[in-house]
């Protein structure tokens, strides 16, 4: 099983949603679920930036598909020299939001970093304002705020979860139920 330790097995739910690696022919749904997010939650500008991740990564990509189509696409990235992760690209197809394909998504991107040989202590995300309170809700603590902190001159929210052993057995004790539980709080 190598480096991964069995966590890249693909996870299905009850509402056919798997979560498996990024196939090159899956590059222009997740293309498509990007643009669908645009103006709102990313700059059109962005898409290069998506464009050279998916030709290039820096560490593995996942999509979220359900009844066959892509509804979600995310990464992460492994820091050699520091105990940290950085989740790359979490989106989900705009029509679906609100629907725990998120939640799912980010879950198995944690537990997947969890079982890698380099797992990281710390795992950061950069994001806006308005997407912060997802991450919070997921048990991210907020570390920075840079107004006009992006080059498209949106603010940037940085956030921080302790990979923990504790934090990596209560995400593998909710055996992915609670991902499609729509959270209530803003």
């Amino acid at each position: 099983m190598g480096e991964d330790s069995g966590a890249d097995q693909p996870f299905t739910s009850d509402m056919q949603l798997q979560i498996r690696r990024y196939r090159p022919d899956d590059r222009k749904a997740v293309l498509a679920a990007f643009r669908s997010n645009v103006p709102a939650h990313f700059p059109a500008s962005e898409a290069s930036w998506l464009r050279s991740a998916l030709d290039d990564p820096d560490g593995p990509l996942f999509v979220a598909v359900d009844a066959g189509d892509i509804v979600g696409f995310g990464g992460y990235e492994l820091s050699e020299f520091y105990d940290l992760g950085t989740l790359v690209f979490g989106l989900v197809r705009a029509d679906r939001h609100g629907t725990g394909i998120g939640r799912a998504l980010l879950a198995y991107r944690l537990l997947h970093m969890a079982g890698r040989k380099l797992r990281p202590r710390y795992v950061t995300v950069d994001t806006h304002p308005h997407t912060a309170g997802f991450f919070r809700r997921c048990g991210f603590v907020e570390i920075a705020r840079w107004p006009g902190g992006y080059r498209s001159g949106r603010d940037r929210v940085d956030l921080r979860f302790d990979l923990t052993d504790e934090a990596v057995a209560a995400l593998r004790a909710r055996g992915w139920r609670d991902a499609f539980v729509r959270d209530a709080r803003p």
